[in-house]
């Protein structure tokens, strides 16, 4: 996790330098620093999409499966066991993994908690040299040091308001939906109610500048997320005209 965190921290320093290097004058309202968190979080989103392009098109085979799956359910609906073995073999011969969908979420929280012991001790990690760190404007808007949690609770609220935007979301996805989803979809509408308390918990004895890394993040993900469910939907319907 420590090389993990050095990596974002020199990734952080890197733009950091690259804002004061080309522009002029630092925003009064916006610090370089956050800035630089902005931009980072934006492009690490990027560098995973091939992982997230590689979920939708598995999420697009389970949409084509899903009127075998209806067929598996009633045929199989009193014999739980054979149900859950035809599902599998179904899934393995369609080369449909539901394993796909855990490495991008995994990949986030990772960069979550090296993103945690960034802002811990970002000397450590990002601005190595001694005194520029202290020097250095850390404000975001109505945020006077990123180091700190924002004491009037506004991101905590905007993160865990975009958490739940994000779950409720992903739960309009048409291949987490019809047959045997029920579970999941117990299982996802628990975590939409549960996630984004847990966000503005955290998000109030965090450091400000981890809660702005998770916003933006959430952002990214639900322009994402509506891409994919259209995606999602238009070869459920094209599955279903057949």
């Amino acid at each position: 996790m420590s090389l993990i965190s050095s990596l974002l921290g020199s990734f952080v320093r890197l733009i950091y330098n690259l804002l004061a290097g080309t522009i002029p004058q630092e925003p009064e309202s916006i610090s370089f620093l956050a800035l630089s968190i902005i931009i980072a979080t934006i492009i690490i989103k990027i560098l995973i999409l091939p992982l997230n392009i590689s979920q939708t098109k598995n999420q697009k085979k389970l949409a084509k499966l899903q009127p075998q799956i209806m067929e598996l359910q009633r045929k199989y609906k009193n014999d739980p066991q054979t149900l859950a073995a035809k599902q599998q073999k179904l899934y393995k011969e369609s080369n449909y993994k539901m394993s796909a969908g855990c490495l991008p979420m995994i990949l986030t929280l990772v960069i979550l908690m090296a993103f945690y012991r960034v802002f811990l001790y970002p000397q450590r990690y990002a601005f190595t040299d001694p005194g520029v760190y202290e020097a250095m404007s850390k404000n975001f808007f109505h945020i006077s040091n990123l180091d700190n949690p924002d004491t009037t609770l506004i991101m905590p609220l905007v993160a865990a308001v975009s958490t739940f935007l994000m779950s409720f979301i992903s739960m309009k996805n048409p291949a987490t939906q019809g047959a045997g989803a029920d579970q999941a979809q117990s299982m996802m509408k628990s975590m939409m109610i549960v996630m984004p308390i847990l966000i503005f918990m955290m998000g109030k004895n965090f450091a400000a500048g981890l809660v702005i890394y998770w916003t933006v993040s959430n952002l990214f993900a639900i322009v994402q997320q509506l891409i994919t469910n259209k995606i999602v939907k238009d070869e459920v319907e094209e599955v279903n005209e057949r």
